[in-house]
């Protein structure tokens, strides 16, 4: 049961892709490219999957499957009878708006935006 615990614990953590982080450096993280050159956000995350004049869209998704232990408690401890299969879907929309070839704002729609926000340079 520790074991299913610690996962239940750890999953959001591999959502938000940045546990631990202060509400200021998310922010920082989610805003970094508002203002510059769309040609320079390109090359750090890539084309966008589409573009028009006034905004740019980037998707990404991933699906993957988890073996999840099946659990009785029998005889005063638990015992694994087998494992189910869990998919789980990993995905964001990253649509900017643009002004003159710049990211005027930017929005993240997703539960996994951290190909499209990564982590600030130090």
């Amino acid at each position: 049961m520790k074991s299913i615990c610690a996962v239940t614990i750890a999953l959001p953590c591999l959502f938000l892709a940045a546990c631990g982080e202060t509400k200021e450096n998310r922010e920082a993280r989610l805003t970094q490219f508002d203002g510059k050159p769309l040609d320079q956000v390109v090359s750090v995350i890539g084309p966008p999957d589409s573009r028009d004049g006034s905004k740019a869209i980037w998707t990404y998704e991933r699906i993957s499957t988890n073996r999840v232990p099946v659990q009785h408690y029998i005889n005063g401890r638990y015992v694994t009878i087998g494992f189910r299969t869990e998919r789980i879907r990993y995905h964001c929309t990253y649509t900017a708006a643009l002004n003159a070839g710049r990211i005027a704002s930017s929005q993240y729609d997703g539960n996994n935006c951290y190909p499209f926000a990564p982590k600030l340079p130090t």
